[in-house]
């Protein structure tokens, strides 16, 4: 069970990953469309100024590259 669970984890991980590396502009444009469409979730986010900046593509951009290494990681777990 304990290995089955590993390898969910690196496989959510890897997918993550994957999308935050290649598309994070998409994923900027959803989060916008998101505060658009529901204005509590607007007034309640702190950092609704920053999404429609570059340095939140970097975030996302950085975010999936560790989401990455993290998939790697657990798959040497499993394969050691």
């Amino acid at each position: 069970m304990n290995e089955l669970l590993t390898l969910l984890m690196a496989g959510s991980f890897l997918v993550v990953g994957w999308h935050f590396v290649k598309r994070p502009e998409v994923i900027q444009q959803w989060v916008l469309q998101l505060h658009q469409k529901n204005h509590l979730v607007a007034e309640m986010n702190p950092l609704r100024n920053w999404i429609d900046k570059k340095s939140f593509v970097i975030a996302v951009r950085v975010l999936g590259i560790l989401s990455l290494f993290n998939f790697f990681m657990l798959l040497m777990v499993l394969l050691l």
